[in-house]
């Protein structure tokens, strides 16, 4: 079995900002309430990231690859970064670093407030499409040092990127979600909040209707609109990366899991992991030690 790995809560609360600030390879950095802007840093030498470990972000962040490059695993999918990769990783999110390069830059928001991102993303942008991001970000950079602080300004700046990298991203997977209006985007939202608490103990559609106080057809129907999935979808897919990080790093029996996520028994939890994986939870630890 694969060696156990715990997983480390990585949040900007429990980093010594002096330290980083003495470090020459940080590049610049500035932070306040809402948000820590790194501008050319490299993570590697830092406290931040080290290779080999698991962690969960505390706070939702953006990324833009600079130069060089690194391998990361993203809610234990695989992504290779490079020059003009993005990466829009929320609350939650797992990251486990296996390799970054020295050479390896990059331009990092976490915000710590006023910032809103349900989904990860790791996209590749066309040279176009970077120098736009990072002319806003560049701009935002400017902003976030007048005084005083012009806090929607900034806020607005940094919405537009993140908007624009789920356009792309969107662009890339064929979608058109982000022409859904804004109260059916809103709801959507919640509806991710809520599946994101409770899906380790809830499952069905009813229950996310009536904590959203609409009826379980409008759910139905919005959340479709929204994203272009269903709700069963979205629950599924929050159950199944909760069940894959038990499996990953603690190497927890069938049994264990099935109790931690609310299944009658072992065997009903394996049915679920097979028909939403392919592969059985026994099979899915056998092929993380190769």
């Amino acid at each position: 079995m694969a060696e156990v790995k715990n997983i480390n809560a990585l949040s900007m609360e429990s980093i010594d900002l002096d330290e980083v600030y003495q470090q020459p390879k940080q590049g610049k950095i500035l932070m306040n309430d809402d948000i820590v802007f790194v501008m050319g840093g490299h993570l590697q030498h830092t406290r931040f990231l080290s290779e080999g470990k698991i962690y969960q972000m505390v706070e939702p962040r953006l990324i833009l690859a600079l130069k060089g490059h690194a391998d990361i695993c993203v809610n234990l999918q695989d992504c290779h970064i490079e020059k003009g990769s993005v990466m829009l990783l929320p609350t939650d999110t797992i990251v486990e670093v296996k390799e970054i390069s020295e050479d390896a830059r990059v331009v990092a928001i976490v915000f710590r407030d006023g910032m809103d991102i349900m989904d990860e993303i790791v996209v590749s942008t066309s040279p176009s499409e970077f120098a736009r991001l990072m002319r806003i970000m560049y701009l935002a950079w400017d902003f976030l040092q007048i005084k005083p602080y012009r806090t929607k300004t900034v806020q607005s700046l940094l919405q537009s990127v993140v908007t624009d990298i789920q356009y792309i991203n969107d662009l890339e997977e064929g979608n058109t979600k982000r022409g859904s209006t804004s109260r059916s985007h809103d709801l959507f939202l919640q509806f991710k909040r809520l599946v994101h608490r409770h899906c380790t103990h809830e499952r069905s559609i009813p229950f996310y209707a009536e904590q959203l106080h609409v009826t379980p057809h409008h759910l139905s129907a919005i959340i479709k609109k929204a994203s272009g999935k269903s709700v069963m979808h979205w629950v599924n897919r929050a159950t199944i990366q909760e069940a894959k990080v038990l499996l990953k790093t603690n190497n927890a029996m069938g049994y264990e899991i099935a109790d931690r996520l609310n299944f009658p028994n072992a065997s009903a939890f394996s049915k679920y992991f097979k028909r939403e994986t392919g592969m059985t939870p026994r099979e899915y630890q056998e092929k993380m030690t190769l």
